[in-house]
C-alpha cells in the first residue's frame, strides 16, 4: 500500500504546480471582421508563445488575450492555428500565428520609412547633431514597445516609442 501511495500523491501535487493549462485549439479567432478579399499576410509565427509572453499577454476575458497579443504585431488582423490558455485558473492567454496586412502598416502613428529624431547622450560628435538629437528613419516596427531605426551612422538599433518622435 505505501509504494502505490507516495508516487501517487507525488503525481498529483507535481501536476497541481502547473500554472499555464491549454485548454482549447481553434483554426482561426478575431475580434474584427475580417474581409475575405483582403490579401492577408503572415506577420509572426507563434506570438505569445513563451509563457513569459503568454503571462504578458494574460486577460480576464478571451476578447482581451486575442486582442493582447493581435495588437503586440504591428498591422496584426487575426490569429490562426491558435492555443488557448488558463492561466492560475482565473486567467486566459492566446498563442498563435498573426496574420495582416503588411503595406502601410502603422503602429502609434509610426510606419516604415518614417525619419524620426531622438536625444542621446554620450555619442560622437560625428553622429549627434550640435543639439544633441539624433535622426534615423525607421526601418521595421518590431514589436508594440519597439521599433528598429537606421541612424545617421548607418547602425541599426532598437529604439522605444516613447523616446521617438517624427523628424520634420
Amino acid at each position: 500500500m505505501k509504494f502505490y501511495f507516495i508516487p501517487t500523491v507525488a503525481l498529483i501535487l507535481l501536476s497541481g504546480c502547473t500554472d499555464v493549462k491549454q485548454i482549447g485549439k481553434v483554426n482561426m479567432i478575431s475580434n474584427r471582421n475580417v474581409d475575405p478579399k483582403q490579401d492577408y499576410e503572415l506577420l509572426i509565427n507563434y506570438a505569445g508563445g513563451s509563457k513569459k509572453e503568454l503571462k504578458n499577454s494574460k486577460a480576464v476575458t478571451l476578447e482581451g488575450a486575442i486582442d493582447a497579443t493581435v495588437r503586440k504585431v504591428p498591422g496584426g488582423e487575426f490569429l490562426t492555428n491558435t492555443k488557448i490558455y488558463m492561466i492560475k485558473g482565473k486567467y486566459i492567454a492566446v498563442e498563435g500565428d498573426v496574420f495582416g496586412i503588411k503595406a502601410n502598416t502603422s503602429y502609434r502613428g509610426f510606419k516604415i520609412g518614417d525619419k524620426v529624431t531622438w536625444k542621446e547622450k554620450g555619442l560622437k560628435n560625428t553622429v549627434k547633431s550640435t543639439t544633441g538629437f539624433v535622426t534615423g528613419i525607421i526601418t521595421s516596427l518590431k514589436d508594440d514597445k519597439i521599433c528598429l531605426v537606421k541612424n545617421n551612422a548607418g547602425e541599426t538599433i532598437e529604439k522605444k516609442y516613447d523616446d521617438i518622435s517624427k523628424a520634420l
